[in-house]
């Protein structure tokens, strides 16, 4: 099996991580997450965002933090990366 890469990229708001895998914050506010989408990752009509890494205050930079926004992409093998695009069927 070949080596994963090491490299960070930087986010292109793919939405691959987070439609793959809930993360602890999101199944924490949403529960039933783990079966579907997260319901804090919305579209833009550009790239994806988390809507907890807005919100207002502390929370927003507590999230970015736990998160670890800004810190680039760690799914190596991301076939999303180049192919921005709406993913959850809704148009």
């Amino acid at each position: 099996m070949p080596a994963a890469s090491t490299e960070y990229h930087a986010c292109v708001g793919c939405g691959y991580c987070c439609i793959n895998n809930t993360c602890t914050y999101g199944l924490y506010r949403h529960p039933d997450a783990c079966v579907r989408q997260c319901p804090e990752l919305i579209w833009t009509g550009q790239r994806y965002v988390c809507r907890m890494m807005n919100l207002p205050g502390n929370m927003g930079e507590f999230y970015k933090e736990l998160l670890q926004a800004g810190r680039g992409c760690r799914s190596y093998l991301n076939p999303w990366r180049h192919d921005v695009k709406r993913r959850d069927g809704d148009g």
